[in-house]
């Protein structure tokens, strides 16, 4: 949940009294950019811990934005753990090295790539061939989860809602948006 200052949305008001649906069309462009920009910000933050592409953090990302009517946007991340190679992971002759986090990682002990049919990072659970057990790093919700991940992602939306406000107002006022 993102708390906002008023101050801005009733200076917005005032400016847009007497046009229909003014206020709401503008507030729904700033929610909207605002969501846009906790997008960014959870992925630039998630990237900062977390060595993984932002590509791969976007796919996992749904982004349900604000209409005139319905002036609520969420962005919603779900998902199973990320498959290990998503991560940085480097593959040799002497076994798999794999840096899920950027201040750590290191070698995967009785861990091997698998290049034909379903293709990853694997171990043996146990002595025998075929039990395979499959590689995995954290889920996307796990890392947003993180307090310092949603406090930044907070701080960012509510500062864009609170920029964009006053100046969606004065597009509708100045009859850039219809």
């Amino acid at each position: 949940m993102i708390e906002v200052d008023m101050a801005a949305a009733d200076r917005a008001a005032k400016l847009l009294e007497g046009i229909p649906q003014g206020i709401e069309k503008a507030t729904m462009f700033a929610i909207n950019r605002a969501i846009l920009a906790a997008r960014t910000s959870a992925v630039k933050s998630i990237r900062e811990t977390y060595m993984i592409k932002a590509s791969d953090l976007k796919a996992s990302m749904t982004m349900k934005k604000a209409g005139i009517s319905h002036l609520r946007a969420s962005l919603v991340t779900r998902g199973a753990p990320i498959d290990l190679q998503k991560f940085k992971v480097k593959i040799s002759r002497d076994g798999v090295n794999a840096q899920v986090k950027r201040s750590g990682g290191g070698a995967l002990p009785h861990s091997f790539f698998v290049t034909t049919g379903n293709m990853g990072i694997f171990h043996r659970t146990t002595s025998a061939r075929t039990p395979l057990q499959r590689e995995f790093g954290p889920s996307l919700p796990q890392m947003m989860g993180n307090e310092e991940v949603m406090s930044k992602v907070q701080a960012r939306a509510s500062a864009v809602l609170e920029e964009r406000m006053l100046h969606e107002a004065e597009a509708v006022l100045g009859g850039y948006i219809t």
